[in-house]
């Protein structure tokens, strides 16, 4: 067999996962065989415009003047650096030449013995890169990140890969992997306009799927409940549950699947949920759910929003959010820096995973979960179990509504702003949820009407939206975008600018000491500039509101508001 069509016929064979963050269930083997490190000897190679691609590429460089052996690499840069910058972790910087750099090319091998072969085998490739990717095993392709098929073999990165890395999972076929020498080639290209490239390399070899989504509570009723996982490759996926850490009762979802739906009916009205999802046998953490309060009982929210790259802030936000045990989690957007690169969105999981494991929760979309530029469509609506769309939404969209006890909440999407499609869901909305009885009208938007942060607030959400949420006695509106907390009311409408989870904080431009007047009445009853989160409780009567810090202590006293 020729070596082209024994490429195709591997790679048929293949199945690559993108990995969203190893979660809390079914992790991977607890000592995985690290292949290739980045101590390793590696073989790297910048690359001219001019420069053609060695006769053993992909299978490695080979020697030459234009050929550096060391530890991985893997950053060039404009100018000559001591150091990598920070935000790679990479062994070795390389000063950028008088030519452009348009790709680095590395190479390295590692040796199998006959029983590292045996039985099923994953391979897991973590990358760091800036700002596409391709990695060959063995002259099979296996990664293609970020680069188009083309013509051209040195045509640039698609667009700017942020700092996240990523990982890729891949169920080996037979005849990948030799008992003896293999080799793993990588080549990385920057974006038109970019200084440098990067990369960082490991490969790793276990035997155990894993969660990669969840487990997500999807859906929470009185007597019901839904969790959804994903896992890398195919599985069997169960569920165990029960009143009690002592479960007992199972629920099966038949087949192998990547994505799996665990529906659990009948489950005792009052008692919390206690599950467990099992993945081809392998057991995960015992998560715990309250079931959904009844219509008139006390209802708690939670809400945050804007979250991009502050990961140490997002933490302690979902300790204290997990803390405060609400019934619902709601989000203003932003959740991650760039919704079109696959790391941060793993990131986001790795550190929300046991929030969104306990509790059930929906985000507005963001402009950046879209992606700085919308690039790679709307990604964000992928990773969550979200309810079905309404009809006549238009492919993309990101709104959508779901009800708690008899509280109902639109969520609006702020990026589709100028569809006369969503101000009429929104309006027809609103009044079907009044006439099936819902008691408190809630809205969460990312770019909201009112705001003293950078933004200034949305025009277009004060002129054609706050009037519908005001027509309909919409309790609250929610929305982030400026990344500070406001409160206020304008003709009826209370809302609170909530942008404080991670992201750098924006100063107050308007209406205080030492900046100059608001443009406009934004009906503004307290502004900070402060990483916080929300914790919203509805009572029978009223609700309240109430900004804490990631310590939990107040930003302002808590604020009774009107049902």
């Amino acid at each position: 067999m020729s070596p082209p069509a024994r490429r195709a016929e591997l790679l048929g064979a293949l199945i690559v996962s993108f990995v969203v963050g190893l979660g809390s269930t079914a992790q991977a083997d607890a000592d995985p065989q690290v292949l290739v490190s980045a101590d390793a000897a590696w073989r790297w190679q910048q690359v001219a415009a001019e420069a053609p691609p060695p006769a053993s590429w992909p299978y490695a460089l080979g020697d030459g003047p234009e050929v550096t052996v060391g530890p991985q690499p893997v950053v060039t840069v404009a100018g000559d650096l001591a150091e990598p910058p920070a935000r790679c972790r990479c062994a070795a910087a390389l000063a950028r030449g008088e030519a452009p750099v348009v790709a680095l090319r590395a190479s390295t091998s590692f040796t199998l013995g006959p029983d590292q072969l045996a039985g099923d085998a994953l391979l897991e490739l973590r990358l760091e890169l800036a700002d596409g990717a391709i990695a060959w095993l063995n002259g099979v392709e296996l990664v293609r990140r970020n680069l188009p098929r083309t013509d051209d073999p040195l045509a640039p990165a698609r667009r700017r890969h942020g700092p996240e890395p990523e990982r890729v999972v891949v169920a080996v076929a037979p005849g990948l992997l030799h008992a003896g020498a293999n080799h793993l080639a990588l080549e990385v290209r920057p974006a038109s306009g970019r200084a440098d490239v990067r990369l960082g390399a490991t490969l790793v070899a276990r035997r155990s799927p894993a969660i990669v989504v969840g487990p997500l509570v999807a859906e929470v009723g009185r007597d019901h409940a839904t969790i959804v996982v994903e896992t890398d490759v195919p599985t069997e996926a169960r569920v165990r549950y029960g009143a009690t850490e002592a479960l007992g009762a199972e629920r099966t979802v038949e087949g192998r699947a990547r994505r799996h739906q665990l529906a659990l009916a009948g489950l005792p009205i009052g008692q919390p949920l206690y599950y467990q999802v099992v993945v081809d046998g392998v057991a995960g953490t015992v998560h715990r759910v309250a079931l959904a309060p009844a219509p008139g009982e006390v209802v708690r929210i939670a809400l945050y929003g804007d979250v991009r790259g502050g990961h140490d802030t997002h933490a302690r936000l979902v300790e204290a959010i997990r803390a405060e045990a609400p019934d619902l989690v709601l989000a203003t957007g932003d959740l991650v820096l760039r919704g079109s690169d696959l790391g941060d969105w793993q990131r986001f999981f790795s550190i929300a995973g046991p929030l969104l494991a306990e509790v059930p929760y929906h985000s507005a979309l963001g402009n950046h979960d879209l992606g700085r530029a919308g690039d790679d469509g709307r990604r964000a609506e992928a990773w969550f179990a979200r309810p079905p769309p309404p009809p006549g939404r238009p492919d993309g969209a990101g709104w959508f509504s779901v009800d708690v006890a008899d509280v109902h909440v639109a969520l609006l999407d702020s990026n589709a702003y100028g569809e006369p499609a969503q101000r009429a869901w929104l309006d027809a909305d609103l009044a079907a949820a009044r006439a099936r009885g819902a008691q408190v009208l809630l809205a969460v938007t990312h770019d909201g009407p009112y705001s003293r942060g950078t933004h200034r607030g949305n025009r277009v959400a004060a002129r054609d939206y706050a009037p519908i949420l005001a027509r309909h006695r919409v309790a609250l509106l929610a929305s982030g975008h400026d990344h500070l907390y406001q409160r206020g009311r304008v003709r009826g409408l209370d809302y609170v600018v909530t942008g404080g989870g991670g992201a750098p904080l924006y100063k107050v431009s308007c209406g205080v000491p030492g900046r100059r007047p608001c443009a406009a009445d934004d009906g503004l009853r307290h502004v900070e500039s402060a990483h916080h989160y929300v914790m919203l409780t509805v009572f029978p009567d009223h609700l309240e509101l109430c900004p804490r810090r990631p310590d939990q202590s107040l930003l302002e006293p808590c604020t009774r508001l009107a049902r």
